[in-house]
């Protein structure tokens, strides 16, 4: 059985392969839309969890806010600390656990994670991390995929091909489900759910050949199966599913990739 030490650093290696920042690119409208909801002011005590190369916490920084943006790999913080150069704001940047946060109970008055903090092995760990440092009257903002997504699907076949050695690792796309929200956060917060989507602007063959050449467990999936020959395999079982979501409309030719926004606020202590 892995060990939680075995998990994370085997999630460490398989997040840091790739350029994350062209993926990052296709996921800024929806951090560009999650701030624009929690309209965060400035001096706002904000963690970014899963931050990636900065998406949300240069967002957040613009507004003001003084920003802390942890993830488990450091690979992308150059690329976050020279987009925040550019931006003439400052963050500070931390290699750290979702689900053990360096960070003292009520610390901050808004915790966030877009599409991230959802592959955390252990939901509840997460969960209770991002509650615990958040304080009363604060709020936790989220993007999560759900299970009906084109990345649920995506993930699904990668997974059937290339099993995560991480057994005891929790469904991802649960997160992107209001209930299970509930379950998590339990009565500590009031929840506001709304589904959205991102675009993809792209056919099935030109997204599957964007993901195997930037996106980390796409490539360790690639690099690792064996037998090699079976990539082929795979690879087109994947162009085949993304072809039943590609649609053509105002927009141009794409999918749409659904996602759950999360607005959740701790309630004060009585």
């Amino acid at each position: 059985m892995p060990t939680h030490q075995d998990i994370r650093e085997v999630n460490r290696t398989m997040w840091s392969y790739g350029e994350y920042r062209h993926v990052a690119d296709l996921l800024r409208p929806g951090a560009v839309d999650l701030i624009d909801r929690l309209a965060p002011e400035p001096g706002t005590l904000h963690l970014d969890v899963a931050t990636g190369n900065g998406n949300v916490a240069l967002l957040s920084a613009r507004r003001g806010s003084l920003v802390q943006g942890l993830d488990l790999t450091d690979e992308f913080f150059p690329d976050a600390l020279e987009r925040a150069e550019r931006a003439g704001v400052h963050i500070d940047l931390h290699r750290g656990d979702a689900e053990e946060l360096p960070f003292g109970d009520d610390s901050f008055d808004l915790v966030t994670s877009t599409y991230g903090v959802q592959f955390a092995p252990h939901h509840a760990a997460a969960a209770g991390e991002m509650a615990r440092v958040c304080r009363p009257g604060g709020r936790i903002g989220m993007c999560n995929w759900t299970s009906r997504s084109w990345t649920a699907h995506f993930q699904e076949i990668l997974s059937s091909y290339f099993p995560s050695p991480t057994g005891n690792q929790g469904q991802p796309m649960l997160w992107g489900d209001e209930e299970y929200q509930r379950e998590l956060f339990g009565d500590s917060f009031e929840l506001t759910t709304e589904r959205r989507a991102l675009w993809y602007a792209f056919d099935a063959e030109g997204l599957i050949a964007f993901f195997e050449s930037c996106f980390g467990p796409c490539i360790a999936a690639r690099n690792t199966i064996s037998p090699p020959g079976r990539w082929h395999e795979l690879r087109a079982e994947l162009v085949e599913m993304t072809e039943r979501f590609v649609t053509t409309d105002s927009r141009g030719t794409g999918l749409p990739v659904e996602y759950l926004q999360v607005i959740a606020e701790k309630r004060e202590r009585r």
